[in-house]
């Protein structure tokens, strides 16, 4: 948009400098004074350089912005590493007997740094948690994504791998314990607005779709795995 306005108001220049060499010249021809004709080329000169100034301005801006879009998409935080401790406060109560792939939501607590002090996750990004079922069938409340910035941040799985080969850790081991809730055993019972604090031990990738699906109002991930904790 700002090149087509400046190309515009080139146009707009060039015409007015001609505009005003062509009054010069007819002015001229009549046998008015030289001064007037001088003052005639003057403004057109002057018409033609605002022209000039104002669009090399706005292809300027044009390309501040595109450096600054690079500069985001370099500086943004490719994979969450494992290690990554992320808490979260659930958005809404969980009561599960058996492992059904319901996705619960959450939003991270606090703001996540990295070893460099550099935020990776603010305040508030939203969290996408799952009941999942161990080897021992235990029950065992998982972080499952974390949206960041308006990216989506997911384990990445290989659609050719066989279900043989499928990794079945927990994205997120709990650290602590959950005040007035239990995030393991025959069933997990988490209160809304409850503080749950995650390590991840997976790495979550950004861009990873979400290919759940949606039934009678909630948001579910039948495609995944049963995994358990290492």
């Amino acid at each position: 948009m700002a090149k087509a306005l400046a190309i515009m108001d080139l146009r707009i220049g060039a015409l007015h400098a001609g505009e005003s060499w062509g009054v010069a010249r007819m002015v001229h021809g009549r046998g008015f004074s030289k001064g007037l004709y001088k003052t005639a080329r003057i403004v057109g000169g002057v018409s033609m350089i605002l022209a000039l100034s104002f669009s090399s301005i706005c292809w300027g801006q044009d390309r501040d912005r595109d450096r600054d879009d690079r500069d985001r998409d370099r500086d943004r935080v490719r994979t969450l590493d494992p290690g990554t401790v992320i808490p979260v406060r659930t958005n809404e109560s969980i009561d599960v007997d058996k492992g059904d792939n319901r996705v619960y939501t959450g939003i991270v607590d606090q703001d996540v740094r990295n070893d460099h002090d550099r935020m990776v996750i603010p305040r508030g990004s939203r969290v996408e948690l799952m009941v999942r079922i161990s080897r021992d069938n235990d029950l065992i409340l998982d972080l499952d994504s974390v949206m960041v910035n308006g990216q989506r941040y997911g384990v990445k799985t290989d659609p050719k791998r066989v279900e043989s080969q499928h990794d079945d850790s927990l994205v997120g081991g709990i650290i602590g314990a959950v005040t007035g809730g239990e995030a393991r055993g025959r069933a997990v019972r988490i209160p809304r607005d409850s503080v749950v604090t995650f390590r991840l031990q997976r790495p979550l990738d950004i861009g990873v779709e979400d290919r759940g699906v949606d039934r009678d109002g909630r948001h579910y991930h039948d495609y995944d795995g049963h995994p358990t904790d290492h």
